[in-house]
């Protein structure tokens, strides 16, 4: 009887599992807009199936199957109620509705510009369409996808070139093309896109032009006035004659030429340091302003950063964020696009220092804050302030180096201004390798500053002593305001920028300095050699020695003897020179 009984009951329990299928069965469907391009991804948890559609008037639906996707091209546009039926064995065992949107419209271009620059293609182009996906450009050769603009090359004379321009949508719908024919036979004239020229004291002009195969650093540039023509090397010349008017001739690689005449403003002025940034601010405010002026035309926010400063915003206003730098200096910048000297240096820091009580400064990765009550701070050996360390130095505090000490700053040193003077004495040395050192109001007693690849050096009311000197060595920012060295030395070797304003030193090195200004000071010898580009205005230097072709522009200023020599170029304005000698050089007065 048992041997009867168990074939039945799995009889029983086989029909049982087949009598009721839709319990078994279920589907996932991932999307809920297609286009003939653009699938629905429908999924079934059982094998061996097919799936038929059907719409509202229970007409059965193609479609297009790949895999599970599933490709729909005759539905209205719009929604649709969809009915899907799961088959197994041709057996209907699963049905479901579902909606779905179906996108057939392709997207318009309403806006297309191109136009040819510097052998460049500068496209434009924009689609009302909220589902766009991109822009297609397309010849027989190459195609390009991009969002909103796009440049690419093009060769001359290679006849007629064609592309087509499609949008398309993320559903796959693609509009008509747009057509772009390009002769590339055709050479135009070069285009002068101003009506006046700015030239400022340092010989930045406003010339905007551009061309359709020559790249714009490659256009000749000449400025005729009734006097003279010049070249855009020298066009700041004009500040010699003082012309208004003047006749801009701009020629291409195709020898086209265009003339315009253009009215002509002179700069004579450097706009003065932006004041009344405050010097702190805490991790939690991170908004700092300066004083408002009218003559500004805006302001430059600038802070460190691997190669040196960058500009990290331009602003109209007198105040910005400083959210990702632990510096930042403010620059005027006038409307012929001249910057003024950095500011005094904003400093961000953590509200959280340790407070010094020792009197000996030793090596550290801490944020340190040293109390002028505590001083003197006696630094010995070689004493090493790490990347992440801010160290504050309270006005009036008072460092002594054991001889031959060294000071070696990765991070920020900071001595505070105050009501008194800071000393720093010994016979060390200060090495600013890779960090930044800022000082104001202190006293160097024997002490060498070295910098060695520092961010910023930054000392301002302050006295170099007898044997005080200071080494810049591919340094970025070297900042020296209302700073007294009269025995003292500066050397400069490939660095990046160097400021020095109402300041008086003894002997000046350059070898390879990108840029050094100097305003409203005094020096005894100045030696430049190698390609070093120098600004001196309201300056008077004993003697000047210029060569390796280097570049010097004199103005306002007083020189005892100057020899310019080894192929460098000096323009002397408004400017007295006791004695001059040239040799395989250029001086213009």
């Amino acid at each position: 009887m048992k041997k009867v009984l168990i074939p039945v009951l799995f009889l029983v329990l086989l029909l049982s599992s087949c009598f009721n299928p839709e319990k078994k069965v279920n589907i996932t469907i991932e999307g809920d807009v297609v286009s003939p391009s653009f699938p629905v991804k429908i999924n079934v948890n059982i094998d061996n199936y097919d799936l038929k559609f059907f719409d509202e008037n229970n007409m059965e639906i193609s479609v297009r199957k790949e895999g599970n996707y599933y490709y729909f091209s005759s539905l209205k546009e719009g929604k649709n109620e969809i009915l899907i039926a799961v088959f197994s064995e041709n057996k209907k065992v699963f049905e479901k509705k579902f909606a779905i949107y179906f996108d057939n419209i392709p997207p318009d271009i309403v806006f297309l510009n191109y136009y040819l620059k510097g052998g460049e293609l500068n496209l434009t182009a924009s689609s009302p369409a909220t589902d766009l996906e991109k822009f297609i450009l397309e010849n027989d050769n190459k195609k390009y996808t991009f969002n909103i603009s796009l440049k690419i090359p093009i060769e001359k004379n290679k006849g007629l070139i064609r592309y087509n321009l499609y949008a398309m949508d993320k559903y796959g719908n693609k509009s008509k093309p747009k057509i772009i024919e390009i002769n590339t036979n055709n050479d135009e004239k070069p285009k002068i896109l101003n009506d006046d020229l700015k030239i400022s004291l340092f010989g930045k002009t406003n010339i905007k032009v551009s061309d359709d195969w020559t790249p714009t650093d490659n256009i000749n540039i000449m400025l005729e006035t009734e006097k003279n023509s010049y070249s855009l090397i020298n066009i700041d010349e004009v500040l010699l004659e003082g012309s208004k008017e003047g006749t801009l001739i701009v020629v291409d690689n195709g020898n086209n030429y265009t003339e315009k005449k253009v009215n002509i403003e002179l700069e004579n002025n450097i706009p003065s340091i932006a004041t009344g940034n405050p010097r702190l601010i805490d991790f939690s405010v991170d908004t700092f302003g300066w004083n408002y002026e009218t003559d500004v035309d805006s302001y430059v926010v600038e802070v460190p950063y691997k190669y040196g400063w960058k500009q990290e915003l331009e602003t109209k206003a007198a105040y910005a964020r400083l959210t990702d730098s632990n510096v930042a200096m403010i620059r005027k910048k006038s409307k012929y696009g001249t910057l003024s000297f950095p500011s005094r240096p904003t400093i961000r820091f953590s509200g959280t220092f340790v407070h010094l009580v020792r009197n000996i400064l030793e090596s550290s990765e801490e944020n340190l804050y040293l109390p002028q009550i505590n001083s003197e701070f006696l630094i010995g050996g070689q004493t090493v302030l790490g990347n992440k360390s801010i160290v504050m130095v309270e006005s009036g505090s008072v460092l002594k180096f054991v001889s031959n000490s060294k000071l070696i700053i990765k991070g920020l040193f900071f001595i505070m201004p105050g009501a008194g003077k800071s000393l720093i004495s010994g016979n060390g040395e200060i090495i600013v390798d890779g960090g930044i050192f800022i000082a104001s109001k202190t006293i160097f007693d024997k002490i060498k500053i070295i910098g060695k690849n520092a961010k910023l050096i930054y000392l301002e009311d302050s006295e170099f002593l007898e044997g005080s000197d200071l080494l810049s060595t591919n340094d970025f920012r070297v900042c020296l305001y209302n700073t007294l060295g009269y025995k003292s030395n500066l050397n400069f070797h490939n660095t990046e920028e160097v400021f020095v304003k109402e300041s008086t030193f003894n002997d000046l090195n350059f070898q390879n300095i990108n840029i050094f200004e100097s305003e409203k000071s005094s020096f005894v010898d100045m030696n430049i050699n190698g390609l070093s580009k120098i600004f001196l205005n309201k300056t008077n230097v004993n003697n000047i020695e210029q060569n390796d072709f280097s570049w010097s522009k004199i103005i306002n200023s007083n020189i005892g003897s100057m020899d310019v020599s080894g192929y460098s170029r000096s323009i002397l304005y408004k400017t007295n020179v006791t004695k001059l000698s040239t040799d395989t050089s250029v001086v213009i007065r």
